[in-house]
């Protein structure tokens, strides 16, 4: 027995060495073909007949001693017409063996005695076809190798010549001419192809099992991985995958092997070459998948269970390595088609709890092929832009866990703001996670470690929307989270605290994290101690959050008011030309309070890029283009940790601009808001970028921006972009920044009090300080009162704003429409005095005017009128409908069609009337003065139907104008 398969080359080079050049079994034919009978050795037939006798009860010690013995009575014979049909006896009675037995004894050194037979069997096939008695030894060796390794899942256990050179070398030679010929699948060939079928699954098998191994080495069979994806570059491969659907008959061994035996072995395989290996693979072979897909998709209600295998193995394919998202980028029609497959109805509705079943194995590959394509950002977008949601929380109830939980990964990262407020019931998206995550904490082991830190990603994922994050706030998530702190280690403490980190943004999260004195110093300890990079960043992340950013930002202020003081205390002197007593003209110099108008202002750097990672081939071309124009840029090249918090703050206070890169990958990234947020608070000039095709930004970060202008990289040419960002930086620079004067070193201030500057007073660039007369004259309409306010229009909101006398309002909302207006008013009501700070804060830089508290007040009044309106309507039609029913017998009737006020057929389904602002509720409307008509109704339900609904509900509507006739437009 050898420890290791080197060990065994080196003794299996030695023994050929000794024997010279031919191998021990230099003919194989089994049987002796003379006339004469073939001599049997006593002592094996006498082992045979016992193993034969005891197949059931034999113990390990007894076969022990018999392989022992055995062994060394065909070292004793010379001759191959003696070794052979001995040992093929032995090996039919080592077939009768039943129990666990054999594979204890897998590394004897017996089972060496087999490597030359089958190595030679295999060089016979590969030149001509093999005899009867070559076909029997051939497959006796291969089931006797199956029965040795049946139910081993240790390497270590492997007979070790299964991965000698000569053996490797000559599996290799026989898959190159399989990839180029078809005759090995003939049925002359069918035994021997099968028996091959068996062996290529035991090195399947082995290589699956080593990837369990950490320090092992995995380039162990890297002899067949060549030749392996050359016969998955065929034209067998594409010709046998596209009549699958066909009657043309295909040999069940030349499809195991090409369709699933191939596939298998390249997805166990985790070698060196790996990702040289998939990337040459699918570079090659990506656009006939997509051939095979544009074929199969159509026919999908009919196909096959050898169908359904093909494509699960030809997924798995595709997923295999990292670099195959970066390709896939590339051919995103490919993910339309398993998009198209997660919604096949014959496939989500016949998942079970495991999965033996074809389709729940099929589903499983599908979602967990997505959960890793969405860490590619251009795949994330692209799967968002074709709101998946509904049918990735379909997924999340069925039975299969592991299936369940890449649904919810992917949910974490492609839900935006509006599916979260579209959603049923978000808290039980949430609640599932804290449920299955505290049942995992309570059962902890090594085995659930990596599904708790898949839920942990999942949560983090999902705290990047504000609406989880006041649930997680609401339920008893908190001290759980703070709990499992101390509970965790490595990779899922650095998620847990990435998670908390997330939650801090919220007001009310950072409050609650800083009342526990004793985790704020638990996370300080692993900022200063940890050596884990990760760990490090997210436990800096959480200290600058809850400790250092209060302090640095109070410190910015009052170094800013420090400033504005001293430069209203500062005199300057000027020059005034005057008439003497003489009548001539003189020159007087005067020193005078210099004005407290903003000077301009000194800065380290005239631009800080803020980005994420994920994006940085596009940011170092934009970095590039503006160190070329002469910028002084701050940038962070080399994803730096160590004082990344504070090196960023100081970054940012000694920028004149914040460069914001906005993302998918920017808004998910907690670094990236950490930057944003403190730039904003610092109250730099903000240059937002859309760095990414269709992006928009939403939740935070389109709060953040607001009404600001952002140059759309995703929608114009590079140069057309930055012409529009240089564009831009000119604009924002016409506008003055709160002062802050240059920093003097100790050695160049002056001794007197205050400083006299000789300096020419020039007068500031004048900005309005008051509103455009867009915004104070207007030509305003009532039609928004005819539709719901989710149907409202930009004009719409604005008509309504005039209306309602806000008009320092409309400048910030002037590019929103109903939906919008109502998620602002939702951060009102959440946020009320940091809303206004902000609203106030970018009228001032706009417009230079400030918002009255006044306006701010009914803005929010008007908008709770709106609310109210709405249910009053509903309310009136509930008690019309009660009234009719009333005053004539009872009779059960189906429900009204839908009648739903809009601009436009609505295809939305009635809500209840409880709900505000969450949907438009099915109403009539009354007429106001402005409107021609009393009821306007607009359905997507038959015309029939409705004129039923409308003559049923409109005698109990009460016009405003009584004395004229009623009337209804439908």
């Amino acid at each position: 027995m050898y420890s290791t398969p080197y060990a065994h080359q080196q003794v299996y080079s030695t023994y050929n060495n000794q024997q010279g050049s031919q191998p021990m079994f230099n003919n194989l034919n089994i049987h002796n073909t003379s006339s004469s009978p073939s001599p049997s050795s006593k002592l094996i037939v006498q082992h045979c007949n016992t193993i034969r006798q005891k197949a059931k009860v034999i113990t390990k010690d007894e076969l022990e001693r018999i392989l022992d013995e055995s062994y060394r009575e065909l070292k004793t014979l010379t001759v191959p017409s003696q070794i052979n049909p001995n040992l093929k006896r032995i090996i039919i009675a080592l077939l009768s063996i039943k129990s666990s037995t054999l594979p204890s004894l897998s590394l004897h050194k017996f089972f060496t005695l087999l490597q030359a037979p089958l190595t030679q069997i295999i060089r016979q096939w590969q030149r001509t076809s093999l005899n009867q008695n070559d076909v029997f030894m051939f497959t006796s060796i291969i089931k006797l190798l199956r029965n040795l390794l049946k139910n081993i899942f240790d390497t270590n256990r492997y007979p070790t010549w299964l991965f000698d050179t000569p053996l490797l070398t000559t599996i290799a030679n026989l898959l190159v001419k399989m990839a180029k010929s078809k005759n090995f699948f003939n049925k002359k060939n069918h035994r021997e192809s099968k028996a091959f079928l068996h062996l290529f699954s035991i090195y399947i098998d082995y290589q699956t099992d080593l990837n369990e191994e950490k320090t092992f080495n995995k380039d162990i069979l890297d002899k067949l991985i060549d030749p392996v994806t050359q016969c998955l570059r065929s034209n067998h491969y594409i010709d046998i995958f596209s009549q699958l659907q066909t009657k043309k008959e295909v040999l069940k061994m030349q499809k195991r092997f090409f369709l699933s035996k191939c596939p298998s072995f390249l997805v166990s395989y985790n070698g060196s070459r790996l990702e040289q290996i998939t990337e040459s693979l699918l570079s090659t072979m990506l656009p006939q998948y997509l051939t095979l897909f544009n074929e199969l998709i159509p026919l999908i209600h009919q196909w096959k269970r050898s169908t359904i295998r093909a494509i699960n193995h030809l997924i798995k394919i595709v997923k295999h390595g990292s670099i195959n998202t970066a390709i896939l980028a590339d051919h995103l029609p490919f993910i339309d088609h398993i998009l198209t497959l997660v919604d096949t109805p014959i496939l989500y509705n016949k998942l079970t709890v495991t999965s033996s079943k074809l389709e729940t194995d099929l589903m499983h590959t599908i979602i967990n092929f997505l959960a890793n394509m969405i860490n590619e950002p251009t795949i994330l977008a692209y799967i968002k832009q074709k709101k998946m949601t509904a049918s990735f929380l379909r997924l999340t109830s069925a039975q299969y866990q592991p299936l369940v939980y890449d649904a919810y990964t992917i949910l974490a990262h492609t839900t935006t703001e509006a599916d979260i407020k579209e959603m049923h019931n978000p808290d039980a998206l949430l609640s599932t996670v804290t449920e299955s995550l505290k049942n995992l904490v309570a059962n902890q082991n090594s085995d659930n470690l990596q599904q708790t830190g898949q839920l942990l990603e999942i949560l983090k994922g999902l705290t990047q929307h504000d609406q989880i994050k006041e649930e997680i706030l609401k339920q008893d998530t908190f001290s759980f989270l703070l709990e499992c702190t101390k509970k965790f280690t490595g990779n899922v403490l650095t998620l847990l605290l990435e998670t908390l980190w997330s939650l801090s943004f919220s007001q009310k999260g950072a409050l609650e994290l800083r009342e526990h004195p004793e985790f704020l110093e638990e996370i300080q300890t692993i900022s200063k101690n940890t050596k884990d990079e990760a760990l490090k960043k997210a436990s800096d992340g959480l200290v600058w959050k809850l400790v250092q950013e209060p302090a640095f930002l109070e410190k910015v202020a009052k170094n800013q008011e420090a400033e504005n003081q001293e430069a209203e205390d500062t005199l300057v002197e000027t020059k005034e030309v005057i008439i003497g007593a003489d009548g001539k003209e003189q020159t007087v110099t005067k020193m005078v309070r210099k004005s407290i108008t903003p000077p301009e202002q000194i800065f380290q750097y005239d631009i800080m890029i803020s980005y994420c990672h994920a994006d940085s081939e596009l940011i170092h071309k934009i970095h590039q283009f503006l160190l070329d124009q002469g910028f002084k840029i701050w940038i962070d090249l080399n994803n730096m940790f160590g004082p990344a918090m504070s090196a960023m703050a100081e970054a940012v206070e000694n920028c004149e601009f914040v460069i914001m890169c906005m993302s998918d990958s920017y808004k998910q990234s907690t670094y990236c808001q950490a930057e944003a947020e403190y730039a904003f608070g610092c109250k730099r000039r903000l240059l937002p970028l859309i760095v990414r095709p269709g992006y928009k930004p939403d939740g935070w970060l389109g709060f953040m921006i607001g009404s600001r202008i952002y140059v759309d990289f995703g929608r114009y040419d590079f140069d057309t972009a930055c012409g529009k960002l240089m564009n831009e930086i000119g604009l924002q620079r016409k506008r003055p920044l709160p002062s802050k004067v240059g920093v003097v070193s100790q050695h160049e201030k002056p001794d007197g009090p205050a400083p006299v500057v000789k300096a020419e007073i020039e007068k500031p660039l004048a900005i309005p300080d008051k509103l455009p007369e867009v915004y104070t004259s207007r030509k305003a309409t009532f039609y928004y009162n005819q539709k719901h306010i989710y149907r409202w229009t930009e004009s719409d909101v604005l008509d309504f704003l005039y209306n309602n006398k806000l008009n320092e309002v409309m400048p910030m909302c002037e590019k929103m429409d109903g939906r919008a207006l109502i998620q602002l008013y939702k951060m009102c009501v959440a946020h009320p005095s940091g809303t206004y700070n902000i609203l106030n804060e970018e009228l001032k830089l706009t417009h230079n005017v400030k918002l009255p508290i006044g306006s701010y007040t009914r803005l929010l009044s008007a908008m709770e009128r709106v609310g109210e309106r709405h249910a009053e309507v509903v309310s009136s039609i509930a008690k019309a409908r009660n009234l009719r029913s009333a005053s004539r017998p009872r009779i059960t009737l189906p429900p009204p069609p839908p009648i739903i006020v809009s601009s436009s057929p609505s295809s939305s389904p009635p809500i209840s009337p409880q709900q505000s602002f969450h949907s438009p509720p099915a109403v009539l409307h009354t007429r106001d003065l402005h409107s021609p008509y009393d009821i306007v109704i607009n359905s997507n339900a038959s015309t029939s139907d409705v004129i039923k609904a409308a003559q049923r509900l409109a005698p109990h509507v009460k016009s405003i104008n009584p004395s004229q006739q009623r009337t209804l437009y439908i």
